[in-house]
């Protein structure tokens, strides 16, 4: 048996999307496969989506500390591909970004999964969606910062 991680959208589970974003993703689906046989699935809130630095490696020891024995990545920075290298976490590239936590496990199984040893994406890639940690509109939203026209 083997427990696969998957870094996936909502609240997890095999009909998810998987999330692109490792350290901020929103959940961890964690599925265990026997004998090419999906056995079991549990999805878990990342607690590290929140963090202002270390999301990719707060989400390795997640990772870690529910058992996964693989994970299945998008984009993954260097301080989490050093962690789960640490940890002995084999880390496999899905081949797209717009599939299913179903599909890219039915891939592993079939073992149509390259295998990765480092990072895919720079350091941070994952704060915001790539549009800064504000999403683009600066601190007031692009409202301003309080002061109104004196027209």
């Amino acid at each position: 048996m083997v427990i696969i991680a998957v870094p996936s959208d909502g609240n997890g589970g095999l009909k998810e999307m998987m999330n692109s974003r490792f350290g901020r993703c929103p959940s961890f689906t964690f599925v265990h496969v026997e004998d090419k046989k999906i056995v079991e699935v549990k999805a878990i809130s990342n607690t590290a989506v929140g963090q202002m630095g270390g999301a990719g490696i707060h989400a390795a020891q997640l990772i870690g500390n529910n058992g996964a024995e693989a994970v299945i990545i998008g984009f993954l920075g260097p301080n989490a591909a050093q962690s789960l290298n640490a940890l002995n976490i084999p880390m496999y590239q899905a081949p797209n970004q717009t599939m299913t936590v179903r599909e890219v496990i039915d891939l592993y199984i079939e073992d149509k999964l390259s295998i990765i040893s480092n990072a895919n994406v720079s350091a941070h890639q994952g704060m915001g969606g790539g549009r800064g940690m504000g999403g683009g509109r600066g601190m007031g939203g692009g409202q301003g910062m309080g002061r109104r026209s004196m027209r």
